[in-house]
């Protein structure tokens, strides 16, 4: 009896490492990972982030994290100053802090359950208080970064990362600032970066079967991508539909970045699993190369079995094996 119960662990001892990552020679490693925030005023998290987090800052050790958002669990009314404190705090605690402690930089884009930036009739910000919030946490943590243009920050700004140039837009809700952005990308800053990557809450196209629709998608889809392809951006990351999904349409790369929670992909039922992806950015070939896990098992998720195209609100994009 103690001999079959010691064979399993046996052979788990035996069985050999996964192979180490290579971080590009000339380039960096960095981590995706959005939309992880539970129901309404959660102060805890669903329970593969940790697992998440423990590859992050133990296994994978990124340069640099990026997240396109919905990292606290705001967007409702009724809530509290004190409990979106103590939504912040749990997000200090779980996440920013670990970062920190490892000395992993991060960029967190706005999501709609940070700090949505919907309007009322009258102009003003329906959700101010979440946004008041957001503002005060990030004002007492600042991040580790190259900031180029800060005088929005955190709702929107741009860094350059070892040659790439960032831009952080405030897509919390279905508009966004489009002459802000075509000045970030017309930048000195960005005209001399080897790559130009745009990161946003709301997706262009249509990509989970439950937020396939205007409200969830930016109003402009075309028009924001002919701009992005105008000035050279690789890609448009994007988060909010939960549904991990590398795609391309025309000259620009569209990766919806998944989430802890997933979603099925539009037109494709019982296709929902949590990710989080590894990003290796190689600068010298123009290449983003990507593997993808999934949050629950920790398995890779062989991108070959997603859907070789999603035909969703705005327009279809087809699946692409890395970004280039």
């Amino acid at each position: 009896m103690l001999a079959r119960l010691l064979l399993p662990l046996a052979l788990a001892l035996a069985a050999p490492s996964p192979a180490p990552f290579a971080t590009p020679a000339e380039g960096f490693r960095m981590v995706l990972l959005s939309d992880f925030n539970g129901p309404y005023g959660a102060t805890t998290y669903p329970a593969p982030l940790a697992r998440v987090m423990g590859r992050v800052v133990n296994e994978w050790r990124p340069d640099l994290l990026v997240s396109a958002g919905d990292v606290v669990a705001g967007q409702k009314l009724s809530l509290t100053d004190a409990a979106r404190r103590a939504m912040w705090a749990a997000f200090d605690r779980d996440v920013a802090a670990p970062l920190r402690n490892a000395g992993i930089p991060a960029a967190f884009a706005v999501g709609n359950h940070d700090g949505s930036s919907a309007r009322r009739p009258d102009g003003s910000f329906t959700f101010r208080a979440d946004r008041d919030a957001l503002a005060a946490y990030w004002a007492a943590r600042p991040p580790t970064l190259d900031l180029v243009e800060r005088s929005r920050f955190p709702f929107e700004y741009t860094f350059v990362f070892r040659g790439v140039f960032f831009v952080i837009l405030d897509a919390s809700s279905n508009r966004v600032d489009r002459a802000w952005l075509e000045r970030q990308l017309s930048s000195p800053e960005a005209r001399g970066a080897a790559m130009r990557i745009v990161v946003g809450h709301l997706p262009l196209y249509g990509v989970s079967t439950e937020r396939d629709n205007a409200g969830d998608t930016l109003l402009g889809a075309e028009d924001l991508r002919a701009l992005m392809e105008r000035y050279g951006v690789l890609a448009y990351v994007s988060g909010h539909h939960a549904a991990y999904y590398p795609g391309r349409r025309g000259k620009l790369n569209v990766l919806a970045t998944g989430g802890v929670g997933g979603r099925d992909y539009v037109g494709t039922r019982g296709t929902a699993r949590s990710t989080v992806t590894v990003a290796d950015v190689d600068t010298r070939a123009g290449v983003v190369r990507l593997r993808t896990f999934d949050a629950a098992t920790g398995a890779e998720v062989d991108v070959n079995t997603l859907p070789s195209r999603l035909n969703g609100v705005n327009g279809s994009v087809e699946r692409v094996p890395e970004l280039r």
